[in-house]
């Protein structure tokens, strides 16, 4: 300790008696915005404002400049592509509305007509596209796109994703495929297929779930998908196992909630064991007191166990939060026409 303590102490001495100046440098929007006042009318200038404004997350004043920049020369279509991407990255964080995505797509229309950023435009208007769920006029755009630039991985999942909302499995899987094959870390296009095999009720879906986890071991949709595979397919022991993964990560948020009520259904309807199912739903309601389902299915179990005080308490609980839960009231009301000697 003493060791560091000296060396420490000559350093500091040191920088006392040898000041070493600081070299400061200028922020670059102070350095173009000052070429901006001696020359006003050259719209690059506004771009690369703009562009400093974009790296530094400052969309708004991005947005301005490259208005400005617009109306000195319109013809110049990366302005447009720049100025169409910062409202669709502002619609995509909710800071605009339908009216800005279609502006949005107005302009990425005229990057493609002055020759610019083509590919990136053709691919962006079909995003704005399938917002608006024109699934089959956003993949035309994206088949324009690739046959400009096949190597963009992105392209491929989004046509994943209008396939897959046409219903047109196999492409949407050759989609999703193809995209790895341009980008093999693609935990988005592993958990997309994953998605649509388990909607086929294909084992093969835990595989690419699996692909997921070996490139996000904190991938807790991931880790519930596995689990409601091997539920799905009475491998109880595998389901488990995945389901506590997910609760071992002790962030108590909606997935944290669901693994307990579906390892209660398990418990409860698949091993038979209501008292192991009940402990699963008190989980539940602890971290989500409105959860109504875990009450309704707690005074089921309760009921199989006997416990009719404690199943009618339950049942209503789940009435008070929904009122409107059909099945809770029936099962109420037959429990109480069955019991009417209990009090």
């Amino acid at each position: 300790m003493k060791f560091f303590y000296v060396l420490f102490s000559v350093v500091l001495f040191s920088c006392v008696n040898k000041p070493v100046e600081k070299k400061q440098t200028e922020d670059p929007i102070i350095i173009v915005s000052h070429q901006i006042e001696n020359n006003i009318t050259n719209d690059s200038l506004y771009v690369e404002r703009a562009k400093i404004n974009i790296d530094r997350n400052r969309l708004v004043e991005a947005l301005k400049d490259l208005e400005q920049a617009l109306l000195l020369d319109s013809t110049d279509g990366h302005t447009h592509y720049l100025f169409a991407d910062v409202l669709l990255e502002m619609a995509r964080r909710g800071e605009g509305n339908s009216e800005s995505a279609i502006l949005s797509a107005k302009h990425f229309q005229k990057a493609i007509l002055y020759e610019s950023d083509s590919a990136m435009s053709y691919k962006k208007g079909a995003e704005i596209l399938l917002a608006f769920q024109k699934f089959e006029d956003a993949i035309e755009l994206l088949k324009i796109s690739l046959s400009i630039n096949n190597t963009n991985h992105h392209s491929y999942i989004l046509l994943g994703y209008c396939y897959k909302e046409l219903n047109d499995i196999e492409l949407a899987i050759s989609s999703f495929q193809k995209s790895i094959s341009l980008e093999s870390n693609n935990e988005e296009a592993y958990m997309q297929i994953g998605n649509l095999y388990y909607f086929l009720k294909d084992s093969n879906a835990i595989q690419y779930y699996n692909s997921v986890i070996s490139l996000n071991p904190n991938n807790r949709i991931a880790y519930y998908n596995i689990a409601l595979s091997y539920d799905e397919n009475q491998y109880y022991s595998k389901a488990q196992d995945a389901y506590h993964k997910i609760l071992d990560f002790k962030i108590e948020d909606i997935h944290y909630t669901n693994a307990c009520y579906n390892l209660g259904i398990m418990f409860q309807e698949a091993l038979e064991d209501p008292k192991n199912a009940i402990d699963y739903y008190l989980e539940a309601i602890r971290i989500n007191e409105k959860h109504f389902l875990s009450f309704y299915q707690m005074a089921f179990c309760y009921q199989k166990l006997g416990d009719v005080r404690s199943a009618e308490k339950y049942y209503r609980k789940s009435l008070d939060i929904s009122s409107g839960f059909e099945k809770a009231q029936q099962q109420l009301d037959q429990l109480l026409l069955d019991n009417i000697k209990y009090k």
